[in-house]
């Protein structure tokens, strides 16, 4: 095997489309990542979940932070400070002024069992992989082609950040789609390249809008930066990948 780089961070998002967390470690199931998106933005009047990729009302979201918390059902962080349970009667208020119109959070119906009965069934938008994986030799060839500064990588939600070694530059997940490689004692199968969408662009805290950005990855990676992935063998049972793994090419 030769060995590719390591895990600089590790990603979950408890809430599709809000910002999320980098604990130390992340258990992945052939279903996909413990605590993963398990709750969405919605709009309570037509039901319809948030899309920030296509409407720019919901960008905004990006601005908010949702954690685990460790009480059960995570916890929505907003600008002004303010900390409040997904399950807090008080939230709707907060939601409202953030976006400027009303805003409720849904549960996905394959989790609903884990989630208070009040929560709103909702089937996800899209089959989400287990697995998100983004370089820093990619991100660092996109800013340079891009003539961009040195990119954030919060704005491409990877579920895995890999550190390369030297000697590994360029768009270097490109090579691995239809390929297996290790992260730690577990084989992951990359499936696909990741397309980007307007989440890229939208701002973050700390991070203002940029258009550039996904212009850059449609003008110079046929709009992909990423891939997707799984575990190898489908009947294993959760993994875990942590902060510091080696990750290594199977030859």
């Amino acid at each position: 095997m030769q060995k590719i780089g390591r895990v600089a961070e590790v990603f979950r998002y408890p809430v599709s489309s809000l910002g999320g967390e980098t604990p130390a470690s992340i258990a992945v199931s052939p279903s996909g990542v413990a605590g993963d998106r398990r709750f969405a933005l919605l709009d309570p009047l037509t039901g319809r979940q948030a899309a920030p990729e296509q409407e720019a009302r919901w960008r905004p979201a990006l601005l908010l932070q949702a954690f685990d918390g460790g009480k059960g059902v995570p916890q929505i962080a907003f600008p002004d400070g303010r900390v409040l349970s997904l399950d807090a009667k008080e939230l709707a208020d907060p939601l409202e002024t953030h976006f400027g119109f009303p805003a409720a959070i849904g549960v996905h119906e394959a989790f609903a069992h884990e989630a208070p009965a009040h929560f709103a069934k909702i089937a996800p938008r899209y089959e989400v992989a287990p697995l998100h994986l983004v370089t820093t030799a990619s991100l660092a060839r996109l800013a340079e082609l891009g003539g961009l500064p040195a990119l954030d990588v919060r704005r491409f939600r990877p579920t895995v950040l890999i550190e390369t070694q030297d000697g590994e530059e360029g768009f270097v997940e490109n090579r691995w789609t239809g390929q297996t490689i290790r992260i730690g004692a577990h084989r992951i199968a990359v499936t696909e390249a990741t397309r980007r969408c307007g989440m890229t662009l939208a701002a973050q805290p700390g991070l203002a809008e940029d258009a550039n950005v996904l212009r850059a990855i449609m003008r110079h990676n046929a709009r992909h930066l990423g891939v997707y992935g799984r575990l190898a063998e489908e009947t294993a049972p959760a993994v875990t990948i942590s902060v510091g793994d080696g990750v290594y090419a199977e030859s």
